[in-house]
């Protein structure tokens, strides 16, 4: 079963937020939102395979059926309450996977700077190159030199006008992975291996919150797609900010997600 930490609301609430991070990251980069947003909502952060305090089997294949098949087992303890699915990046390609698949029923989802898939073919195979290449460096050079690398990717240029103790802070949490972890989970359910989920999202019924940073181009893009296609969904751009919105402007993106609960608690 996937690690998970359970912050119970400070008020009385079905609402139950089901955080799920980015690659080569882990829970705890939510650390700095948990105490706001658990005054009116309860919280449950989730280390995906491969990361932070995982320990799911290197034997096992973690591809998408793999990890919904473990979300299941850790929400289904969480019956009782109305789930939110909330991710970011690649764990927003998850939640949007596990909305299409999962067991258990969610009351809404929530995607921050994610995508549904590749839907060209080439692409996809130079995807999965990538991803290989990638996970080579890991394997090979260790995570200094990776990261190294990974912090000068155009997607991250934003957080350069991080305050530097924040950068810093990133930057640890980053080295605090295990490389050959990274790795397999690069291989097993990076991009490239996702499937296209581009022709079944309009069969998403659920209320769907899409976020987007303003200097994200890419990802705006995608956003817009994301709310033409998902009929019960909303776009938010947010002004200032690129790829990793809860990290670069931490109060604006508390304070979206509690309008859509609030709306949705009022509904």
């Amino acid at each position: 079963m996937l690690h998970f930490d359970f912050y119970k609301a400070n008020n009385e609430t079905t609402q139950l937020l089901v955080m799920l991070h980015g690659f080569i990251s882990d829970s705890s980069t939510y650390n700095e939102h948990i105490k706001r947003l658990s005054q009116h909502v309860n919280i449950l952060t989730i280390d995906l395979p491969g990361h932070g305090e995982d320990i799911s089997n290197i034997n096992d294949v973690w591809d998408f059926p793999y990890i919904v098949h473990q979300l299941d087992q850790v929400l289904e303890q969480f019956r009782t309450y109305d789930v939110f699915l909330l991710g970011y990046s690649m764990g927003g390609r998850v939640a949007l996977y596990y909305a299409l698949y999962g067991n258990e029923a969610l009351a809404g989802l929530l995607l921050e700077s994610t995508s549904a898939g590749i839907q060209d073919e080439a692409n996809k195979v130079e995807r999965v190159r990538v991803d290989e290449a990638r996970a080579k460096v890991l394997d090979i050079a260790g995570l200094e030199i990776f990261v190294n690398d990974w912090e000068k990717l155009p997607l991250f240029r934003s957080q350069y006008d991080l305050d530097a103790e924040v950068r810093k802070a990133i930057c640890a949490n980053r080295m605090n992975q295990n490389p050959h972890r990274l790795a397999k989970a690069l291989r097993d359910y990076g991009t490239g291996n996702m499937p296209n989920l581009w022709p079944l999202i309009s069969s998403i019924g659920v209320r769907t919150l899409i976020l987007v940073g303003e200097r994200d181009e890419k990802f705006v893009d995608i956003g817009q797609r994301l709310e033409r296609d998902i009929s019960d969904s909303q776009k938010v751009q947010i002004s200032n900010v690129g790829h990793t919105i809860h990290v670069e402007d931490v109060t604006e993106f508390d304070t979206i997600l509690l309008g859509f609960l609030k709306e949705e608690q009022n509904d």
